[in-house]
């Protein structure tokens, strides 16, 4: 007497909040022949598995695209080209209580540039302090008295808040050289 004997096991599968356990269950075997009425007795459980979920990952690294930067400074050029567009003069005045730089920058009114108006911020780095500062001309024309922070002080730089249109709002920096007054503008 051959008898063959086929069994298969079903798989319940059970899933708790970060635990998924799984038991096979062994099916009742099913006879070769015809003649045979009798069946085995169903084979143990053969396997049980409990799996953990796995640690969350790490929250990822901060978006490097952004700023980064450890002191002040300006936002990236929106309106580049305006600063060898734009026309500037600085006259030195002397007081008792020592120079005072007048800057007058003027944005230009006709070709690529047009359109682009000073935003009405003033502000100084490198030893500076704003004394006044006015915009005319439709925004194009902004006139800052400045005067050095101390005695040692031989050059500072203004920075003077635009808008270009579409590009965006940017920074013309004025850089002061004291001792023969000289301006020289750049973009940021």
């Amino acid at each position: 007497m051959h008898h063959m004997l086929a069994a298969t096991a079903a798989v319940g599968c059970t899933r708790a909040e970060g635990t998924q356990s799984v038991t096979l269950t062994p099916l009742p075997t099913v006879p070769a022949s015809a003649t045979d009425t009798t069946s085995p007795a169903p084979l143990p459980p053969v396997a049980s598995a409990t799996f953990s979920a796995p640690p969350a990952p790490p929250p990822p690294p901060p978006d490097p695209s952004g700023y980064l930067v450890v002191d002040m400074l300006p936002a990236p050029a929106r309106c580049l080209g305006l600063a060898n567009a734009a026309k500037t003069s600085a006259r030195v005045n002397m007081s008792g209580a020592g120079p005072v730089f007048d800057l007058v920058v003027t944005l230009p009114t006709h070709g690529s540039r047009a359109g682009s108006k000073f935003t009405g911020t003033a502000t100084t780095w490198g030893g500076g302090q704003v004394v006044s500062s006015s915009f005319s001309g439709g925004g194009t024309v902004a006139n800052v008295r400045v005067k050095p922070a101390s005695a040692g002080v031989t050059n500072l730089d203004v920075a003077l808040g635009v808008s270009c249109g579409a590009a965006g709002n940017g920074t013309l920096v004025a850089a002061i050289i004291f001792a023969n007054a000289t301006v020289t503008l750049t973009d940021y």
